[in-house]
């Protein structure tokens, strides 16, 4: 008997596991099932289906809502279509103004600069007509010496470049680092072992260096008198004939050998006949005529 009973609650439970989907409206026997089983018989949910069941048929009153919405929402996103092409159109428009506004600005300051180099020129006449030859020589001497003439004669040309890249693989890993490119350090090296070989002026990518200039780092670049310049750096001096093998000679042309060594820079001298251009000579910011009464 015991046998029987323990068969009988085997088949029922059995059966209850059989359960379909069709069944879903009919409360469950049994929950001894696994969540897989229940998932799997129980598609779609009772409660979707009594949803169904209930639902009320769409009043013209909802119908209306549901269509002002998707006005409104219809609305808003043609108005953001349009502004974000208003956007648009206006950063296009500022970019083409400023790229205009940069070219008239050079452009002007291109005239003015050939207007700058006229006026100069009128004033180096005016002060030859009124000197006497002595005090010419004289003023032509002060010139050379704070650049503010054109230089021209025998010289030496020392050449600076960063190392070259890797080639090869083309592994980003492998191109030079800012250790291994010419630094403002380098040229203020160069420019100071020319002078001290006695070069009467010195000029870096036809910048005129004087006693005014400046030859600094400002992040990655090189400014000379705070324009930047770009290499190959080819310092260009002006001096006497035996200039580059007497630069050749000296401790800086051994500085330049380590910088050739221990950091692949690429380095040339040469000597032959140089030009420099004068230095842009700025107006004394702080001077004034002096009363005769002081002079006397």
């Amino acid at each position: 008997m015991a046998d029987d009973h323990r068969d009988r609650r085997r088949a029922r439970r059995f059966a209850e596991r059989r359960i379909t989907s069709r069944e879903y409206d009919r409360p469950r026997q049994s929950y001894s099932s696994s969540l897989l089983e229940s998932l799997w018989n129980r598609t779609p949910e009772p409660d979707y289906a009594i949803a169904a069941r209930n639902r009320q048929p769409r009043t013209k009153a909802s119908k209306a809502r549901s269509g002002a919405a998707a006005i409104v929402l219809g609305v808003v996103f043609t108005a953001s279509a349009v502004q974000v092409l208003r956007t648009e159109q206006t950063q296009r428009g500022t970019t083409e103004f400023l790229l205009e506004q940069i070219e008239t600005q050079s452009a002007a300051n291109e005239e003015l600069a050939i207007e700058n180099e006229r006026r100069i020129a009128e004033r180096a006449e005016a002060q030859q007509a009124v000197l006497s030859p002595e005090e010419a020589q004289k003023l032509t001497a002060v010139a050379i010496s704070a650049g503010a003439e054109e230089l021209s004669g025998p010289g030496a040309v020392v050449t600076l470049q960063d190392r070259q890249q890797a080639r090869g693989d083309g592994d980003p890993r492998a191109l030079a680092g800012t250790e291994n490119a010419v630094q403002d350090t380098d040229l203020q090296t160069v420019v100071n072992g020319l002078f001290a070989l006695g070069a009467e002026g010195v000029a870096i990518n036809g910048h005129r260096l004087t006693s005014w200039s400046a030859v600094r780092g400002a992040g990655s670049a090189i400014l000379v008198n705070y324009d930047p310049v770009e290499p190959p750096y080819e310092v260009v001096a002006v001096g006497s004939e035996q200039l580059g093998e007497e630069f050749l000679d000296s401790p800086t042309a051994d500085y330049l050998a380590t910088l050739r060594s221990e950091f692949g820079i690429v380095t040339d001298v040469s000597s032959e006949e140089t030009s420099i251009p004068a230095a842009e000579v700025s107006a004394p910011r702080y001077a004034a005529p002096a009363d005769q009464e002081d002079l006397l």
